[in-house]
């Protein structure tokens, strides 16, 4: 019963964490962003921010102040509620202080002056599919929440993307921190598909059009998901300055769960920093989601091994390394029997007197008679069906007798010389150390030099939208811009959201959560199931329970039929009034009877009868003081006398 009460208890927490993210009660930007954005909205949104704001979330009201008076009820105008909520007065601000690149996108035709869409196609990939054909446009979202706030959108699925826009100024690890900050929305959520960057390395700036896989690039940052797995990728590539290979870094992925970043149709913030001193710091939202040392926390390391195994060393031919060899002086015993088996009958066993040589265990059924519709040739030889001789019953068995089987003490199997201990052994060879000639001591936050940015992936999805990108080394220029930008969008679309799920309905909103994340099916069916299994259990099995009790003692019980109560106790209730009534008139129909008796008899009788009224007196003062119990007879039997009443 607990488990069942825990069960529950469970789905209702999961079914109540749902309806509120449903109907968008957990805010992305925190308590704080509030002041954040009056502090720091830009002119032409302050307005709107102090006043605008506050008059959403009065229409967002009770229900009662969104009722119309009961006089307009009938009239034409539309309730102030019903209304479309209008889209925020903004003005997309540029960041204030040094940055290497940003782009808010004020230009709506910036492809094709600052962003180039690649016309390659990738290598080693079936013709059909190996074109960057995907679609590009500088546009605005499906559901707009500020005036004028355009970006960079994916406008075609099952393709390859890419496109690539140069920096202002290169980015070249001088000793200062870098920021890369930018923005993602996937507007129709993501099956499978990236929203990840690649800072490309100094060169690619030459030639943005052939912009493909191949392409290098320098660091690798944003999200990515496929299925069940999801992910913030930050990947480095480094070139090692021994022998000039450049291999890929992998930063180690948060434990956390990333499946909302893909799935609630809101704007992200992605934010990576990484310092001289070789410390990253990767961030969602402004929240910090993993950091880490590019020199400790990278797979696999960046710092090569000291020493090595020396690939020019070879084990020498005569070197034994077998710890264990076969005896070569062991020989096979003479007596030694290969072939004896490994079990024989029993030479102790006799036959048991009473064992039935010429009876079989199953003989034919005498009684059965072939069915008249057999066919010999279509059905073959027709046998009647075998029983259990009953010749065999109460005897030690039936038909050939054979010893039963025991282990044979000569068997000893196939001979094996035994192994000793090698007198070559030399121990387990392996190749002399040597110092690693590609050993360097990294320093990886001076990485190769980047000089463009690019978005290049493969996505299921299309709608996914960019903005605000930013690269800059003071981590002030970031908030600050973020404030501007981000924080006035997240909190937008927040009542956006709201009043779009006012409008859709509780149900409606279970669903349309229930097909972004088809595990909430599990959640809606164990909550709906829960209280039914439960009223069953406690309703079912409590009279179970008290019934199996009557059968398995004799203890009294006590006799309460609810559906029968009141009809009992008014039976009971009669039944008293009619013995009292008999009590009272039984003398009367005694005195009817002394003219037959003589004169003695009646004496007699009359002073019976006397005694007689006083012991009934007695007995209906008793009555009347008395409670009387319930009698013990059955319900069923009430109900049916009361029927026959």
């Amino acid at each position: 019963m607990r488990l069942w009460l825990t069960l529950g208890i469970c789905c209702v927490l999961l079914l109540s964490r749902t309806v509120s993210a449903i109907d968008g009660t957990e805010e992305e930007t925190g308590e704080n962003f509030d002041s954040d954005i009056k502090k720091t909205a830009p002119p032409s949104a302050s307005k709107t921010i102090g006043d605008d704001f506050d008059d959403d979330e009065a229409a967002m009201g009770d229900d009662d102040d969104m009722m119309p008076p009961m006089g307009d009820m009938g009239g034409d105008e539309e309730p102030e509620s019903a209304k479309p909520l209008e889209p925020l007065d903004y003005t997309t601000p540029m960041p204030q202080g040094f940055h290497f690149f940003a782009d808010p996108f004020l230009d709506t035709k910036g492809i094709g002056k600052r962003w180039h869409v690649s016309t390659a196609k990738k290598e080693d990939t079936d013709e059909t599919i190996a074109k960057y054909n995907g679609e590009w446009e500088i546009g605005l979202p499906e559901n707009v929440a500020l005036k004028n706030d355009y970006g960079l959108i994916v406008k075609s699925k099952a393709r390859h993307h890419a496109i690539a826009a140069k920096l202002d100024r290169p980015v070249q690890f001088d000793g200062k921190p870098l920021i890369v900050q930018y923005e993602a929305k996937y507007q129709n959520g993501q099956e499978c598909g990236g929203g990840y960057i690649k800072l490309l390395s100094k060169g690619a700036e030459k030639d943005l059009k052939n912009f493909q896989d191949k392409t290098p690039y320098t660091i690798m940052f944003g999200p990515d998901k496929c299925g069940m797995t999801s992910k913030v990728h930050f990947i480095i590539r480094y070139e090692n300055p021994k022998n000039h290979t450049i291999s890929e870094y992998h930063a180690k992925h948060t434990s956390k769960s990333l499946d909302e970043y893909f799935n609630d149709h809101k704007t992200h913030l992605y934010t990576l920093v990484i310092n001289p001193d070789n410390t990253y710091q990767i961030l969602v939202d402004q929240r910090e989601i993993t950091s880490g040392n590019l020199l400790k926390d990278l797979e696999p390391s960046l710092t090569p091994p000291k020493e090595i195994d020396d690939p020019e060393d070879k084990k020498p031919e005569d070197w034994d390394d077998r710890e264990k060899i076969v005896d070569p002086e062991a020989k096979k015993p003479e007596d030694w029997d290969e072939d004896a088996p490994k079990e024989i009958e029993d030479p102790s066993a006799t036959k048991p007197a009473d064992w039935l040589d010429d009876e079989e265990d199953l003989i034919a059924d005498p009684e059965a008679t072939k069915p008249d519709d057999w066919d010999t040739e279509m059905d073959g030889e027709w046998e009647a069906p075998r029983i259990k001789n009953t010749k065999c019953e109460g005897v030690s068995g039936c038909g050939e007798w054979n010893a039963p089987k025991i282990a044979n003490p000569a068997y000893k199997g196939k001979w094996k010389a035994p192994k000793i201990t090698n007198p070559n052994f030399k121990g387990h060879w392996s190749p002399r150390r040597i110092d690693n000639p590609h050993y360097f001591e990294p320093e990886p936050y001076k990485m190769t030099p980047i000089t463009a940015v690019g978005i290049e992936l493969w996505t299921m999805s299309e709608g996914i939208l960019f903005d605000n990108f930013l690269m800059t080394d003071d981590k002030l220029v970031a908030d600050n811009f973020a404030k501007e930008t981000w924080v006035i969008k997240s909190a937008q679309e927040n009542v956006v959201q709201k009043a779009a799920s006012s409008k859709e309905g509780f149900f409606n909103g279970l669903v349309s959560a229930a097909e972004e994340r088809p595990w909430l099916w599990a959640v809606y069916i164990l909550t709906v199931l829960l209280p039914v299994v439960l009223i069953t259990v406690f309703c079912f099995n409590s009279n179970k329970d008290k019934t199996g009790a009557r059968k398995k003692t004799d203890a009294m019980q006590p006799d309460v039929v609810e559906e029968e109560q009141e009809l009992v106790e008014e039976e009971e209730e009669e039944e008293i009034v009619e013995e009292r009534e008999t009590v009272k008139q039984s003398p009367k129909k005694t005195n009817k009877s002394p003219s037959r008796s003589s004169p003695r008899k009646q004496q007699k009788g009359k002073a019976a009868l006397e005694d007689d009224e006083d012991d009934d007196k007695e007995e209906g003062e008793e009555t009347d003081d008395v409670k009387v119990p319930t009698p013990k007879g059955s319900p069923g039997r009430r109900a049916r006398q009361r029927r026959q009443d």
